[in-house]
C-alpha cells in the first residue's frame, strides 16, 4: 500500500511538472543564496580581516531574513500548487480514499520534492561558493587568497542550510495538511474553481486601504528627524502593506466595475478584457498585492544598497573635509589651552615642511528644542523622548581663528539652511548670514543622526556662553568642552607618521585622547562596511525579484487553467483566436500597469523617509540617490516585462491550445 502512495505522489509531480519544476528550482535558488551568506560569515579565510566582525552580523541577519522569507514564499507557492490539484484530490476521496491517505500522498510528494531540491541545492551551494566569495572579496576590496583553506571549505554551512530548508519544507507540509483536514470531497472539487467572494464590507475595507496607504505616505513625508525616520520607517511600511492588500482586494475592483458601466465596455474589444480582468482581480487580489510588495521591496533594497556603495567617496569627503584630520574630544577647556594645542600641531607640521593651510576648529554640539521659531533648553527628563521629535535639533557652535570671514558688527555668522534663520535672534547676539559656498572653514557636512545647524562665533567666550546656557543636565550629553578638529588638506605620509610618533607631544593633558584620521584609509574601511551592506542587499533583492517572477508565473498558470473553459465557451460564441489574443494582451497590459503603478507610487512616497534613514548611514548625495532609484525602477520594469512576456506565452498556450 505504501508503494501505491509513493507512485501516486511521483505521478502527480510528473503530470504537473510545469508547476513543480519552478517550485523545486526556487528552493534550490533560495538554498544557494542562504548558503552564500552563511558560508561567508563562517569562512576563516576572511574572518581576521578588518571590518569582518560587522560582516558576520550582516550575513547572519541576511540568513535569518531569507529563512523567514523562504517560509512565507514557499508556503504560498505550495498552496498555489495544491489548489491546482484540489479537484484531483477530491476525486480520490470520491473513489474511496480517505483523508489520511491524501496526507500520505502529500508526505511522499514532499519527500520527492526534498530529494529533487535539497540534494542538488547542497551540491550547487558547495560548487558555486568560491565564485560568490570572489565577488564578495572584490566588492569589499579584500586582498586574500580565497583558496587558502581549500576549494570546498563551505561544506558545514551548506549542510546547515540544507537542514534549515528541510525544516522549512516540513513546516510547509504541516500547513498544507492542516488545510486539507477542513475539506470535504465536494468542497475539494469546487475549491479549485472558487474565486474570491465579494465581501460584505467592501466600502469599509476600501476606506481602511485608503487611510492606511495615506497614513504611510504622510509619515514618510512629514518625518524630518533622521533619528525619527529609523522608528517611523517600519510603521510606514506596515501601513502601506496593509493598504496595498485592501486596495487590490477592493479599490481596483471598484474602478473596474465603474469601467463596466461605461458605453465603451460593450465594445467587442473591451467587453472580454474588462469582464475577464474584473474576474481576475477579484480572484487574485492577494497575488497582485504580493507582486506589488515584492516589487517595492526589490526597488527599495537594491536602491539603498547601490546608493550607499557608490556614495562612499562622497560620504567620506563630507565627514572628513581634509586629507588629514586630527581630532580630540572633551579635553580643551579654555581658549589658552586651544591655542597651545593648535601650536603643538603647527610645530610638527612645519618640521615636515607642510605647505597646506591648517584649520583648527572647536565645536560645541548643543541639543535644543525649537517650537514656534523659539528655542529652549531640554530638561534631563526630556532628553531621551525628544530624540525622535521633528522639533529636536543639534546646534553646532564653531569657533576658529583660521578663517577670513568678516564678522563686522556681528557676534556670530550662521550658515543659511532655511532653519537656523528662524531662531537665530533668540540666542541674544548680533548675527549675520552667509551661503554655504561663501564659507572658508572646512567642516563636516553630514546629518549623521540628528537634524543640525551650524553657527560660527567671533570668540571663544560667546561659544562657551551659548553652550552652557542651553546645555541639558544629562551626563550622556556633555557640551562643557568642545570637540577640536585640526584639518590639513595634504596627502603627506611623512607628516602623518610624524604626528603619530609625536602624539604625546601634542597633548596638553596626559589623559587626552587624540585620533589621527587619514581620509583615504577611512574610505577603505567604509568600502568594507558599505560593500557588505551592498552585497547582502543585492542577495535580498535577487530573492525578492525571483519570488516576484515566481508569483507572476504561478498566477498566470493558475488563471490559465481556470480561464480555459471560459475562452472555449467564448470561442463557440464566435470569438476568434486573433480576438482572443487581443483580449489576453489587453488584460496583460492592464495587469502589468497595476503593480508598476502601486510599486512606483510606494517607492516615490518612501523617498523622503528613506533619504532620512540613509542619512544615518552617512549618505547625503540626494542626486545620486535619485539617479540610482530611477535606474533601478527602469531595470525593474524591463525585468517585469520579460517575466510577463514569458508567463503570458504560457497562459496563451494553455487557454487557446490546451
Amino acid at each position: 500500500m505504501k508503494s501505491l502512495y509513493k507512485k501516486l505522489a511521483l505521478s502527480q509531480i510528473k503530470r504537473n511538472k510545469n508547476i513543480f519544476i519552478p517550485f523545486i528550482g526556487t528552493i534550490i535558488f533560495l538554498m544557494i543564496l542562504n548558503s552564500i551568506c552563511l558560508s561567508i560569515s563562517m569562512d576563516n579565510t576572511i574572518s581576521g580581516q578588518s571590518g569582518m566582525e560587522t560582516m558576520k552580523i550582516f550575513m547572519q541577519m541576511g540568513v535569518f531574513i531569507l529563512s523567514i522569507f523562504s517560509i512565507i514564499m514557499l508556503s504560498s507557492v505550495y498552496s498555489f500548487i495544491q489548489k491546482r490539484k484540489l479537484k484531483e484530490s477530491g476525486i480520490y476521496l470520491v473513489l474511496g480514499l480517505e483523508k489520511k491517505h491524501l496526507k500520505l500522498i502529500l508526505f511522499w510528494e514532499m519527500i520527492y520534492i526534498m530529494i529533487f531540491s535539497i540534494i542538488p541545492g547542497l551540491i550547487l551551494s558547495i560548487i558555486l561558493y568560491k565564485i560568490s566569495l570572489a565577488v564578495f572579496v572584490k566588492v569589499v576590496s579584500l586582498e586574500i587568497n580565497i583558496f587558502a583553506n581549500g576549494i570546498f571549505n563551505n561544506i558545514l554551512p551548506s549542510l546547515c542550510i540544507a537542514l534549515i530548508f528541510i525544516i522549512i519544507l516540513i513546516l510547509v507540509l504541516i500547513i498544507q495538511i492542516l488545510k486539507l483536514s477542513s475539506y470535504t470531497p465536494i468542497r475539494l472539487i469546487n475549491e479549485s474553481k472558487a474565486g474570491d467572494k465579494k465581501g460584505k464590507f467592501r466600502p469599509l475595507i476600501a476606506l481602511i486601504g485608503i487611510i492606511a496607504i495615506a497614513s504611510g505616505y504622510f509619515i514618510s513625508i512629514t518625518t524630518k528627524n533622521p533619528m525619527g525616520a529609523f522608528k517611523n520607517f517600519f510603521v510606514a511600511v506596515l501601513l502601506v502593506i496593509i493598504g496595498t492588500y485592501c486596495a487590490f482586494s477592493v479599490i481596483v475592483s471598484i474602478i473596474l466595475e465603474f469601467a463596466k458601466n461605461k458605453k465603451s465596455y460593450y465594445k467587442k474589444e473591451n467587453f472580454f478584457a474588462i469582464s475577464g480582468l474584473l474576474y481576475r482581480v477579484r480572484r487574485n487580489s492577494k497575488s497582485l498585492s504580493n507582486i506589488t510588495i515584492l516589487s517595492t521591496a526589490f526597488i527599495i533594497v537594491l536602491t539603498s544598497g547601490l546608493s550607499l556603495y557608490f556614495g562612499i567617496g562622497d560620504a567620506v569627503n563630507r565627514m572628513f573635509p581634509s586629507n588629514l584630520n586630527i581630532k580630540t574630544d572633551n579635553f580643551i577647556s579654555s581658549e589658552q589651552e586651544l591655542d597651545k594645542y593648535r601650536k603643538n600641531i603647527e610645530e610638527i607640521a612645519k618640521s615636515n615642511k607642510s605647505k597646506s593651510k591648517m584649520a583648527t576648529t572647536a565645536t560645541w554640539s548643543v541639543p535644543i528644542f525649537i517650537e514656534n521659531n523659539k528655542i529652549r533648553k531640554i530638561s534631563k527628563e526630556e532628553i531621551n523622548s525628544m530624540l525622535f521629535e521633528n522639533k529636536f535639533m543639534v546646534l553646532n557652535i564653531i569657533y576658529t581663528k583660521d578663517t577670513n570671514l568678516k564678522f563686522n558688527e556681528a557676534d556670530l555668522i550662521y550658515i543659511k539652511d532655511g532653519t537656523v534663520e528662524n531662531f537665530i535672534d533668540n540666542l541674544g547676539f548680533k548675527s549675520t548670514g552667509i551661503n554655504k559656498e561663501d564659507n572658508d572653514i572646512p567642516m563636516e557636512n553630514v546629518l549623521t543622526i540628528f537634524k543640525n545647524s551650524k553657527i560660527i562665533v567671533k570668540d571663544y567666550k560667546i561659544a562657551d556662553e551659548i553652550a552652557n546656557k542651553y546645555a541639558p543636565i544629562n551626563g550622556n550629553w556633555k557640551v562643557d568642552k568642545p570637540v577640536v578638529e585640526t584639518m590639513i588638506n595634504e596627502n603627506n605620509e611623512s607628516l602623518e607618521n610624524n604626528l603619530r610618533v609625536n602624539i604625546e607631544n601634542l597633548k596638553i593633558n596626559p589623559k587626552q585622547k587624540i585620533e589621527i584620521i587619514n581620509r583615504e584609509k577611512t574610505k577603505v574601511e567604509f568600502l568594507r562596511t558599505y560593500g557588505i551592506i551592498f552585497f547582502v542587499g543585492t542577495i535580498l533583492g535577487i530573492a525578492f525579484l525571483s519570488s516576484m517572477a515566481l508569483a507572476i508565473y504561478y498566477k498566470e498558470l493558475t488563471e490559465a487553467y481556470e480561464d480555459a473553459p471560459r475562452f472555449n465557451i467564448m470561442k463557440k460564441l464566435g470569438l476568434t483566436d486573433e480576438e482572443a489574443k487581443k483580449t489576453i494582451k489587453k488584460q496583460m497590459r492592464t495587469l502589468l500597469i497595476l503593480p508598476i503603478i502601486f510599486a512606483s507610487a510606494h517607492t516615490a512616497f518612501a523617498f523622503p523617509i528613506l533619504k532620512k534613514f540613509l542619512v544615518l548611514m552617512g549618505l547625503m548625495n540626494v542626486k545620486l540617490f535619485i539617479l540610482v532609484m530611477v535606474g533601478v525602477i527602469a531595470l525593474y520594469i524591463i525585468i517585469y516585462l520579460i517575466i510577463l512576456k514569458i508567463s503570458s506565452r504560457a497562459y496563451t498556450k494553455i487557454v487557446l491550445y490546451n
